[in-house]
């Protein structure tokens, strides 16, 4: 598994900003750079094509074996429609089509596509049509097995495009390991927190968006920060899905307050039973 993206919408540096975060990430580059959001499940799978897909193809590893793309919402940095059309104008590729999942109303971009000629140069429906890509519908809570692993989306607390809640996914792998990514959600719902009370997760993916950013509240809503990150991770370890074993790793962080440093020193500062890794472009598991 490994990290291809770990930025919010605008990435590190965003090209337009110079404030300190962007201006360090200039400078210093390495894991202070960081592209938006898409992570590698396995040659097979990925959650998300974000913005800088293209990109992290050439420095992660390609996408000849890519099947299947589970979508977490409708924002422009975690679905790249036009890595579709990318699909299409391979020469050679593998037979069938590359399957996009979308939870919820987050389907509803799907007849957008269709019927919006401007966009894709109105071939959305001929990719359908000539196995190019294919699009499914999933049920929140509700598990099915993709590429040998069996995925249920759970529900995360942010909106996306079309009005839908964000998808985090649970993930048990065929070696049994579970691992949850929790990336585009604030505070867990309710309904969230009791799917995960019966999990034991070896693995937890936990957005960390507003790194060191104060005042936001222990439990905001769309985005968490380092502070209600840990809130949270407090919580799941005394509801049983969390244990002294399991692995923390931190992703989609924004360029607000904190660099890729500042974020590892604080969390080492933290007394807390399991490992907590702040990721980066690159990082595998």
């Amino acid at each position: 598994m490994k990290f291809y993206g770990t930025s919010a919408a605008e990435g590190i540096p965003n090209p337009f900003c110079s404030c300190s975060v962007c201006m360090n990430a200039r400078h210093k580059r390495g894991p202070e750079i960081r592209r938006r959001s898409t992570f590698r499940i396995n040659e097979q799978a990925t959650i998300d094509l974000g913005a800088d897909s293209f990109q992290e193809a050439i420095d992660f590893g390609d996408f000849t074996k890519l099947e299947h793309v589970l979508v977490s919402h409708t924002h422009e940095d975690h679905f790249n429609y036009m890595m579709m059309n990318v699909r299409n104008m391979a020469i050679e590729r593998l037979n069938g089509p590359l399957h996009y999942y979308f939870t919820d109303r987050a389907y509803d971009i799907v007849d957008f596509y269709r019927q919006s000629r401007p966009i894709m140069k109105g071939m959305t429906s001929h990719l359908e049509e000539q196995g190019i890509i294919a699009f499914h519908k999933l049920e929140f809570n509700k598990p099915v097995i993709i590429a040998g692993m069996e995925v249920t989306p759970l529900r995360g607390n942010h909106r996306g495009n079309m009005g839908e809640d964000c998808a985090n996914y649970l993930l048990k792998l065929e070696n049994g390991k579970r691992i949850y990514y929790g990336v585009d959600t604030g505070w867990y719902f309710p309904e969230t927190f009791q799917a995960l009370e019966n999990v034991t997760l070896d693995v937890l993916i936990s957005e960390c968006t507003f790194g060191l950013t104060s005042g936001r509240g222990t439990h905001p809503g769309g985005h968490l920060d380092a502070y209600s990150c840990m809130e949270l991770f407090h919580t799941l370890f005394e509801q049983g899905t969390l244990h002294k074993g399991s692995q923390i790793y931190l992703t989609h962080i924004n360029h607000f307050t904190s660099t890729h440093a500042d974020l590892v020193e604080w969390f080492a500062q933290q007394d807390f039973p399991c490992s907590i890794t702040v990721a980066y472009d690159g990082l595998s598991i």
